[in-house]
């Protein structure tokens, strides 16, 4: 019996097919700015077959987002109405802002990648210059995780704050290792966009700001919380303050 493999003398194997969580993890990757090569050190696979898979998904990943992108932007018109804002600080934009585009916002922007923006430094290092501004939204919208601008978004933000969760892809692939860590999330039950929300509603009692989300928008692998802010004092409740983010002086250290 011919093997059905055999061509032209030559016996060519089955290509190896591509598991829906091989799919994901390779398209997340890729996001995170890791190289083809990286890549299929992790997947067990060829750079070449990386390559292919990817540029094959692009058209179907597109269309995927844009249904998003359209959800994400409507969510985005009707909470600056919600909270009649002004001004925004777009930390992940994606070159020049939607927020500039589609709405009369004060709106100054950040991406370390892309070019068009104001600003194009890391989002931590871009909210720093604004630690001592009031600013009416600060909008976190990551491919992965902002959990390092959290403290310095909710200081500066004054009637709203969006933060896109990209940490839920994590629990496609049952990892746990980062959430347990920043979040205190011990099981993979208890890894919910409810739990990641919970610890923005308990850090922005620090900076005197009851955290109310308003718009909840899950999806596959990320959820986006749209945040009404409410300022209230402590009086004497005898809740301790925690001392504002200061960063090292540098250059004064002689480095």
């Amino acid at each position: 019996m011919a093997n059905k493999h055999l061509e032209n003398g030559v016996i060519k194997s089955k290509p190896k097919s591509w598991s829906k969580t091989e799919v994901e993890a390779l398209l997340e990757q890729k996001k995170n700015g890791l190289s083809f090569f990286e890549i299929s050190k992790l997947l067990i696979r060829t750079e070449e077959s990386c390559k292919r898979k990817f540029y094959k998904n692009q058209k179907k990943v597109d269309k995927y987002n844009n249904s998003h992108r359209e959800l994400k932007y409507n969510h985005n018109k009707h909470f600056i109405q919600q909270i009649d804002a002004k001004t925004i600080l777009d930390a992940y934009s994606g070159g020049v802002s939607w927020y500039k585009i589609n709405t009369n916002l004060e709106v100054v922007d950040n991406d370390i990648k892309i070019d068009g923006a104001d600003y194009k430094l890391s989002a931590e290092d871009f909210l720093y210059k604004f630690k001592d501004k009031k600013i009416d939204i600060v909008d976190l919208d990551p491919f992965g995780s902002a959990f390092e601008c959290f403290d310095l978004a909710l200081q500066i933000a004054q009637k709203g704050l969006i933060i896109t969760f990209g940490e839920i892809v994590s629990r496609r692939f049952n990892r746990m290792d980062f959430v347990e860590y920043r979040y205190g999330i011990k099981t993979i039950e208890d890894f919910t966009t409810k739990k990641l929300s919970a610890y923005i509603e308990s850090r922005g009692l620090i900076f005197r700001k009851k955290m109310i989300p308003i718009i909840k928008a899950e999806m596959t692998n990320i959820s986006r919380i749209y945040y009404k802010i409410d300022h209230f004092d402590y009086g004497n409740s005898g809740c301790k303050y925690f001392p504002k983010i200061e960063k090292p002086n540098l250059f004064n250290q002689g480095i």
